[in-house]
């Protein structure tokens, strides 16, 4: 049962979010952010001491489903391409939404501005999504399932293949989304390709 405390964290998250792709990073405030929580401002700095703390948490929360699927697919797939494939369904997912797209473009326009804040976002999502995928693969690769010499490489090569040149598009602007062929080709190929180079 969720807590009171967990209710007003979520109500602020999702504040944050909807102003920030609103407004930009630098257009927002933490008065406007309270205000569309809604949350007095002592409430709001007693969750997070500041702006840059809390765009981080708001990139963070888009991984949470991730992170849950890579803890998920360790116990349901004992196989590594049904697992590989659930987690690169999911990553695809989260990469190629709207949303995500979004929080990315903002995050590279104002890293001019605040370089520390690219860096707090990184160690933030990105490195503990690279070391659990890496522990996923230690795991399958020790019950000789798969060959994995390095397990981050081969994580940080797995997450790059599904990033792909279509990525950049839609960063660009050039297409809107990938259709869900386009998904399946994507994520296919990947697994197979990531099957392939570390076959046992």
């Amino acid at each position: 049962m969720r807590t009171h405390s967990n209710t007003k964290r979520e109500a602020i998250l999702d504040g944050a979010r909807r102003v920030f792709l609103a407004h930009g990073y630098s257009g927002t405030s933490m008065e406007a952010i309270a205000e569309a929580a809604p949350v007095a401002k002592p409430t709001l700095y007693s969750y997070f001491g500041n702006k840059q703390e809390l765009f981080a948490a708001v990139v963070v929360g888009q991984c949470d489903t991730l992170f849950s699927t890579l803890s998920e697919a360790s116990l349901k797939h004992p196989g590594p391409i049904d697992g590989l494939r659930t987690i690169a369904e999911e990553f695809v997912a989260l990469i190629y939404s709207p949303e995500s797209l979004a929080l990315y473009r903002l995050l590279i326009a104002e890293q001019g501005h605040f370089p520390e804040l690219g860096e707090q976002v990184y160690r933030a999502s990105a490195e503990p999504m690279i070391e659990m995928l890496a522990g996923y693969l230690e795991k399958i690769g020790s019950r000789g399932l798969i060959s994995i010499e390095d397990a981050r490489v081969a994580s940080e090569l797995f997450l790059g293949m599904l990033h792909g040149v279509s990525h950049f598009r839609c960063l660009m602007g050039l297409q809107a989304g990938l259709s869900g062929q386009e998904r399946r080709q994507l994520v296919d190929g990947a697994v197979s390709l990531f099957i392939r180079g570390h076959q046992a």
